[in-house]
């Protein structure tokens, strides 16, 4: 739940700062290009009483950079110690956050089977095919290039090991994969 009423204001973009002790350093491209891709879907925050960005200050950069004259905002009320710790932890939570890779393989194989493939996620197939690698016990990459592959989920090693045989036995390529 919110502390507060969360005040939420599309504003020029130079009437907001970054904040002079953010740490954080962003990859402004690659931010850039989701806000070509998509439009700003999350507003940055900012404390109101300095106008310091506490989160999404790469997200300002990138649209100041693409010449945004306006950003959506959403203000706080807080002091400098509080801006501080409200800074720091939207930083470190990115930090610690992880990926199901299991999920991700198969999300980003889902999208680049579409028309516009990886266009708009910040992947590409190179980073596809790393994920995939990443999880592959014998350290071999699969690749999800074309549209024509199928993945069978086995209840246990011994169901994996028949369908294999059984696949391998009809003259396909196939391989196992324990993730």
């Amino acid at each position: 739940m919110a502390k507060g009423d969360l005040d939420t204001q599309t504003v020029e973009i130079g009437s907001v700062r970054p904040h002079p002790k953010n740490v954080r350093q962003g990859d402004i491209g690659a931010i850039s290009e989701s806000l070509k891709a998509h439009g700003q879907y999350r507003s940055i925050v900012v404390q109101r009483s300095t106008g310091h960005i506490l989160a999404g200050n790469h997200t300002w950069k990138a649209a100041k950079a693409l010449g945004w004259s306006h950003i959506s905002t959403h203000f706080i009320d807080c002091d400098d110690e509080q801006a501080m710790r409200i800074l720091l932890a939207d930083n470190r939570a990115n930090d610690l956050a992880t990926y199901d890779q299991s999920a991700l393989a198969t999300v980003l194989a889902e999208l680049n089977a579409t028309d516009l493939g990886l266009a708009g996620t910040l992947y590409d197939g190179d980073a596809l095919d790393d994920v995939i690698k990443d999880m592959n016990n014998d350290g071999l990459p699969i690749s999800f290039d074309s549209k024509y592959e199928v993945i069978i989920e086995c209840s246990d090693e011994q169901m994996q090991a028949d369908i294999l045989e059984r696949l391998n036995g009809e003259g396909l390529t196939v391989r196992a994969v324990t993730v």
